[in-house]
């Protein structure tokens, strides 16, 4: 069973479920060179009776010991972002591969694919692995999600304690590139993996985002490095909440 990290209280959960608390935040997702918006990144936001933001992660991770639950809260919020998000580009979702623990091949239809009714806007994001049984759940996600007309995202890769799968890289349509890359440059066998990663992506017909921009500096470095596309809160993100309509 899973330990969350920071465990949010469950009677605060209950209320936050009951009430829907919940909201988004839109980053978006930009042209590198011409900086065109060309999609929006849709992030789960969580709050309390007064209004205090909830650590995202530690919702999800508290939710990792009620699979039900968990579904619901995907579920309630997923709705959320897609009712909510702007018109124009491509939407970015985040799905948790546990809340669609139990699809296979032959069993392939959940309620929270069901709600991804435009696939030639949504592109959803998986998780970077952090074991071998992510990673295979992950790469039965995107061939599902491929068979509905669905792009997908391979998220923060080479971030923190994650792991790369190879058949996951060679299946997703657009790779994701944490943050972490960004303090690693002067690394050279960083830049070498990195460069590396990028080529093969641009041999295989694949798009690239570079996360974590949040200065001129940076996005002079994506530029520099030939990625497609750059997010960061170099650029304004749109905040919704429930409370706030």
């Amino acid at each position: 069973m899973n330990q969350a990290r920071n465990p949010i209280p469950t009677e605060l959960l209950l209320e936050v479920i009951e009430r829907q608390r919940i909201g988004a935040e839109y980053q978006p997702i930009k042209a590198t060179n011409s900086l065109q918006t060309v999609g929006y990144e849709a992030l789960a936001r969580f709050y309390s009776a007064t209004r205090q933001p909830l650590p995202p992660q530690a919702v999800f991770d508290t939710l990792h010991d009620s699979p039900v639950t968990l579904v619901q809260v995907e579920l309630m919020s997923k709705r959320w972002q897609i009712e909510h998000a702007p018109r124009d580009g491509l939407l970015f979702l985040n799905l948790d591969p546990h809340a669609v623990a139990g699809l296979s091949l032959v069993t392939p239809e959940h309620p929270l694919l069901d709600l991804l009714c435009q696939p030639q806007r949504t592109v959803i994001e998986l998780i970077e692995n952090t074991n071998v049984q992510e990673a295979d759940h992950s790469m039965l996600l995107a061939e599902l999600l491929a068979q509905r007309g669905i792009r997908t995202a391979l998220d923060d890769i080479g971030g923190p304690a994650t792991m790369v799968s190879i058949p996951i890289l060679c299946t997703v349509d657009i790779y994701k590139f944490d943050r972490q890359w960004l303090r690693q440059l002067q690394q050279p066998r960083q830049l070498r993996m990195l460069q590396m990663l990028l080529a093969f992506a641009r041999a295989e017909g694949k798009q690239t985002v570079l996360e974590g921009i949040e200065s001129e500096a940076d996005l002079r470095q994506a530029q520099a490095l030939g990625v497609d596309f750059v997010q960061g809160y170099l650029f304004r993100p749109e905040f919704i909440s429930r409370d706030a309509l």
